[in-house]
């Protein structure tokens, strides 16, 4: 979204009581629902989202819903923190894999290799067996 398409919402939004910005947020999630990229929200922001719904709909105070999205903001910043150390572990155990299957394979084609140079040396020595002859 272009800066300043979204500092003009925000001006506008800072002026409206709550209850028409909750509206406002309603029309834009039905927006996005509708018409937004797939990736959306992750699955625990949805769920601080629909708790944040209940909670507003059972007028509980803005302090309380706020306190209640800090912990579900909290729990979704832990569950990124054991993604990434997940992944850490994963690309870390990789490494050592890849390598030794690259050695792996890097061994064949050196046995390979030995093999074909074998023949070579001696059809070469064939070649000088022949009297000197070059025979081609």
């Amino acid at each position: 979204m272009d800066e300043l398409l979204r500092e003009r919402i925000l001006r506008r939004l800072e002026n409206l009581p709550n209850d028409k910005a909750y509206q406002v947020l309603d029309y834009i999630e039905f927006l996005e629902s509708k018409f937004g990229n797939r990736s959306g929200p992750s699955t625990i922001e949805k769920i601080a989202d629909r708790v944040e719904d209940t909670l507003r709909a059972g007028r509980v105070s803005v302090s309380a819903i706020k306190g209640t999205r800090d912990v579900f903001d909290a729990a979704g910043r832990v569950m990124q923190g054991i993604a990434d150390a997940g992944k850490t572990v994963v690309d870390e155990l990789q490494a050592p894999i890849q390598n030794i299957t690259k050695k792996g394979s890097s061994d064949k084609g050196d046995k390979k290799d030995d093999a074909a140079g074998e023949g070579e040396e001696e059809s070469a020595e064939s070649v000088e067996d022949d009297g000197g002859k070059e025979t081609a």
